[in-house]
């Protein structure tokens, strides 16, 4: 009973490591502030038809390190600016910042989610002269078409963009017709009046010296 009590006293003095005490809510909330002043921009290239992305992360510091969700890949940097190179257009990409102290390193700081755009290979086509306001015949356009549908899609768009213009100038033709009627009887309303009033004079006299001849 003694050696227990004495081994017991021995545990007491032996210092107990605490590892989730070292990861303190202090310093999670401090390197979340560094990890949310992380900065990205991106830059195309085109290669054989298809746009690659480069994307460049700033403003890193040695105390967070990221993971690509897409790749699992893990990127400790040691300068403030890193280049992911070759991603495809449209893809979407998540970066998960977390803390190089090794008690706290499961701790998720930040988060970067990036979608790049989409590259419309068609964007360029022939067909697409007087219809680049189209979204399909726009640079970046998030469509998965065949070229064949692309093709009879714009085709239709451009066939109801020429029946609504063709319309809008009918319509327009009819308004300026009748525009120039009411400015004409707006300006010229007193020669109207005067003409109508000397026809129906006219008129009313004939009748009268008809009655008179025929009475």
């Amino acid at each position: 009973m003694k050696k227990i009590l004495l081994l017991s006293f021995l545990l007491l003095l032996v210092p107990i490591k605490n590892v989730q005490a070292k990861c303190m809510y202090s310093d999670i909330a401090e390197m979340k502030k560094i990890s949310a002043n992380v900065n990205y921009s991106y830059e195309y290239k085109i290669v054989d038809g298809d746009a690659l992305f480069n994307i460049t992360l700033t403003n890193l510091t040695e105390d967070v390190y990221f993971v690509d969700s897409s790749t699992e890949k893990t990127y400790k940097n040691k300068t403030e600016e890193f280049i992911l190179k070759n991603y495809n257009s449209g893809e979407n990409i998540v970066y998960n910042f977390y803390p190089n102290d090794e008690d706290c390193m499961n701790t998720v700081l930040y988060t970067i989610r990036i979608t790049l755009p989409k590259y419309n290979k068609y964007y360029n086509n022939p067909i697409c002269v007087d219809a680049q306001e189209y979204s399909l015949c726009q640079r970046w356009s998030s469509h998965n078409l065949d070229y064949d549908t692309f093709i009879n899609k714009v085709s239709e768009y451009k066939k109801n963009k020429l029946e609504e213009q063709q319309k809008n100038k009918k319509e327009v033709d009819n308004d300026s017709i009748f525009h120039y009627i009411i400015l004409f009887f707006t300006n010229y309303y007193y020669i109207i009046l005067i003409v109508l009033g000397v026809t129906i004079l006219c008129m009313a006299y004939i009748r009268n010296k008809r009655d008179s001849i025929y009475s």
